[in-house]
């Protein structure tokens, strides 16, 4: 179904029902792999209708679906410009348990993609269509997809100026300074995506999302792939897209309630803002050419309005809620956005999961072993690449996990943790948290005597 001038979004089975099945079948609410005798077959393809949109120079695509281990999907799109199509651009297949990787295309050519973008370098498009495959290696299972969609960025014309009235909404606010040194750079999208989802009751560590949502075709910046934002957020049971969204529309996606995340390039001083030719944003705390955050709202004042937002590049976590100056501040925005209207009754059961299990001690001061409700010992292997992190219970009260003060470990060699020694003296608990390159983690708990 068509909504909006520049968003189209397939979800529901009737809305399916208008492309070409190959080897898929409608399910409740989207599509699946066809069975053959009781077993799924190996791959199949969704391929939408044409769709007419207005003359565009890029298109953003997102999908919703669920993807057990050894189930994976690719979403495609082609464009039309002029008299011809371009071929079917890749995505990236995607699942948070495979080495996820977009592709980047020959920028020489007229279409290519780069970051997950499809970008119209001669010409402009008027149509698109889209197509998702589905793939299995296990005949009793399947993914399934609930949401395909895609946005494209209008050329010419001028955009609606906002004329939004107070509103804010409660999200919780996080700094990536505090984060996985090893991430925390380019960290602003899974730190806004943790701020959406927790808003909703999620309680997700930035870490869980950056794990599972890694790029590795563009490791420089591998937790910036806001196509892959969106179909975790799907895994979880979200409703989330990406659009490319003028100031009136972002307004009414925050008058309504939905949580919305906003790509921004800036400066901090108008000395960088001379030197690199981006907007000022007075008041931020550093210059970026890409960032992602999270939208709380707008407050209208005699002052003038400002945009409530929380910036993940301020130093703490207490000082991530900003307000920054209407008019900068669209100055700064790029246009594109993800949005997450809620989580959809019934889904997000495969989505990365939390295990919990013992905390062994071992002969060396500090040094644990994680184990089995069984026993079992279960070692951290030796290229161990996800994320090791202990959070020490400090008596306050938080409203979710990833507000807490966590300090990042490495594994000892025979696979254990090692806690840091100026906490062995500690009185209290200690939450254990070793997060897969999946985004699934173990967790366990030591409990210090002091």
């Amino acid at each position: 179904m068509q909504n909006g001038k520049n968003l189209y979004i397939l979800s529901g089975t009737d809305a399916f029902t208008r492309g070409e099945l190959d080897n898929v079948a409608l399910t409740e609410h989207g599509v699946c792999l066809e069975q053959a005798a009781g077993r799924h077959v190996l791959y199949g393809c969704y391929t939408s209708q044409p769709v007419n949109l207005p003359a565009f120079d890029r298109l953003v695509m997102s999908w919703n679906a669920e993807t057990p281990p050894g189930t994976v999907v690719e979403a495609q799109a082609r464009v039309r410009v002029g008299d011809g199509w371009s071929g079917w651009m890749s995505f990236g297949k995607w699942s948070p348990y495979i080495r996820r990787a977009s592709i980047t295309g020959d920028e020489s050519q007229p279409v290519f993609t780069w970051r997950n973008v499809l970008h119209i370098a001669r010409g402009k498009a008027t149509q698109a269509q889209l197509r998702i495959y589905l793939y299995t290696e296990d005949e009793r299972l399947t993914p399934r997809v609930w949401l395909l969609a895609a946005s494209v960025r209008p050329v010419g014309g001028q955009p609606a100026p906002a004329q939004p009235y107070s509103r804010q909404l409660h999200l919780p606010a996080y700094s990536q300074k505090q984060r996985d040194p090893h991430l925390r750079d380019g960290m602003s999208t899974p730190v806004t995506l943790a701020s959406l989802l927790n808003r909703w009751g999620q309680d997700v560590l930035p870490e869980e999302l950056a794990q599972a949502m890694f790029d590795w075709g563009d490791e420089d910046t591998g937790t910036r792939n806001f196509s892959f934002a969106a179909a975790l957020a799907g895994c979880y049971g979200y409703r989330a897209y990406l659009a490319y969204l003028e100031p009136e529309e972002l307004w009414q996606r925050i008058k309504q309630g939905d949580s919305v995340g906003v790509f921004l390039r800036y400066a901090a001083t108008e000395e960088e803002a001379a030197a690199s030719g981006r907007a000022l944003l007075p008041g931020s705390f550093e210059s970026v050419e890409a960032q992602l955050m999270a939208l709380r709202g707008f407050e209208v004042s005699e002052q003038g309005v400002q945009v409530l937002v929380n910036d993940s590049l301020a130093p703490t976590n207490a000082e991530a809620e900003r307000a920054y100056p209407a008019e900068a501040f669209w100055q700064a925005y790029q246009g594109l956005a993800l949005v997450i209207p809620g989580r959809q009754k019934g889904r997000g059961e495969g989505c990365p999961h939390r295990r919990h299990a013992r905390l062994r001690p071992l002969e060396q001061v500090g040094a644990y072993m994680f184990q089995s409700d069984g026993g079992e010992d279960l070692p951290l292997p030796e290229d161990f690449a996800g994320t090791l992190a202990c959070a020490v219970a400090d008596g306050a009260v938080h409203a979710t996990a990833a507000h807490k003060t966590f300090r990042f470990l490495q594994p000892t060699a025979a696979g254990g943790v090692q806690l840091p020694p100026e906490l062995f003296a500690a009185k209290g608990r200690i939450t254990v948290y070793a997060i897969d390159p999946d985004g699934c983690a173990l967790v366990g708990d030591v409990n210090l005597p002091g």
